[in-house]
């Protein structure tokens, strides 16, 4: 057992790019056509936020402005300020509409915070509890 488990670390430790396969595969991917684009563009409110990813590698979030024959405009949301850009639909790699308030994984990222923050209350006021009572030997 001891002889198969240092086998795999050996393994691991030589073959370090073995399951980095996910960019390789991800980079075959087709681009969508234009018109695709265009489409759901088109249907989404003006004003709305949603996230980008260009073919030059680009992502950020980003307000809708304006959606024409051509392409959108979209004002970024940065903390400095930035000028509207126009992105062309032959550019686009990834446009999807950004759901309120961080979605679904921020509720679950806060519940953890605050589950964690009450599990380590109650243990820090138990162990001080048990220094005083002096059931811990000290």
């Amino acid at each position: 057992m001891k002889r198969l488990c240092a086998l795999l670390v050996i393994a691991a430790l030589v073959f370090p790019d073995c399951a980095a396969r996910g960019p390789a595969l991800a980079a075959q991917r087709v681009p969508d056509p234009p018109e695709l684009w265009r489409a759901y563009a088109e249907k989404l409110p003006i004003g709305s936020v949603v996230r980008i990813r260009t073919s030059d590698g680009d992502h950020f979030a980003a307000s809708l402005l304006v959606v024409d024959a051509t392409g959108i405009t979209v004002k970024p949301r940065t903390r400095m300020l930035e000028p509207a850009q126009h992105l062309a639909f032959d550019r686009l790699e990834q446009m999807e509409i950004e759901p309120p308030n961080g979605g679904p994984g921020a509720r679950a990222g806060a519940i953890a915070v605050g589950i964690a923050t009450g599990v380590g209350t109650f243990f820090g006021t138990f162990f001080i509890a048990c220094l005083f009572a002096g059931c811990l030997g000290g």
